[in-house]
């Protein structure tokens, strides 16, 4: 059986890092095909003909002026959350902080979504690819203390936590695909904060329930 090649959209206004991006996108999957826009403009021409399997998105770009400005980038990111819900992001930036205007849709993107500072190693570039394709989300610490549990969360977590049900029980009661709920817990270990430290004692899972009984999400 054939597998058809990933599809990687690289938005970056320098073409030498543009195109160091698609060296290292290639080091994940050498079939990889990587397209390169160098204004979030041009991405949205390139989403209306086809979604990639991950786009990657710098937030500050260049003006006339020789300034930089993120408006842009927020615009298209903006487009995204409310036109491609499924749609993997890499945000791959100095600057994270200019999304947290993004938290509440962040919250609710049912893609994966990855932060990635251009000043770590590339080690954290490959893994942040890694982690968006699938599905998860990865973000800095000042994103992470906005984020608010949504509806379908919560209900894995009551599952989780009041029924013990596992992965594949959760899956079939509410009608979704096993790695969707696996998406949803490893969202919540996010959202909650468990994926922070190492448990050394107490299962991933333990630490999560006892982590929501803390902050009152469950009932006893």
């Amino acid at each position: 059986m054939n597998v058809k090649p990933l599809r990687f959209l690289v938005v970056e206004d320098h073409p030498e890092v543009a195109q160091n991006n698609c060296d290292f996108l290639r080091k994940f999957d050498s079939s990889a095909i990587c397209i390169i826009a160098s204004t979030p403009q041009e991405a949205i021409q390139r989403l209306k003909i086809e979604t990639p399997d991950l786009i990657v998105l710098d937030l500050q770009f260049a003006l006339p002026s020789g300034s930089q400005s993120a408006k842009s980038s927020l615009e298209l990111l903006e487009l995204i959350f409310n036109t491609y819900s499924y749609l993997n992001i890499l945000i791959y930036s100095s600057e994270p902080a200019w999304m947290i205007k993004f938290v509440k849709s962040i919250n609710h993107h049912c893609g994966g979504f990855v932060v990635v500072n251009k000043m770590e190693r590339r080690k954290y570039f490959l893994a942040g690819v890694e982690s968006a394709l699938n599905g998860e989300l990865k973000l800095p610490r000042e994103l992470r203390q906005e984020l608010n549990l949504n509806e379908k969360e919560l209900e894995v977590l009551r599952l989780l936590c009041h029924e013990s049900l596992t992965d594949q029980a959760i899956a079939e009661r509410l009608h979704i695909s096993l790695r969707v709920v696996q998406n949803h817990i490893q969202h919540l270990k996010v959202k909650l904060g468990v994926d922070e430290f190492e448990q050394k004692d107490i299962n991933s899972r333990v630490a999560l329930c006892m982590k929501a009984l803390e902050q009152k999400l469950l009932l006893l």
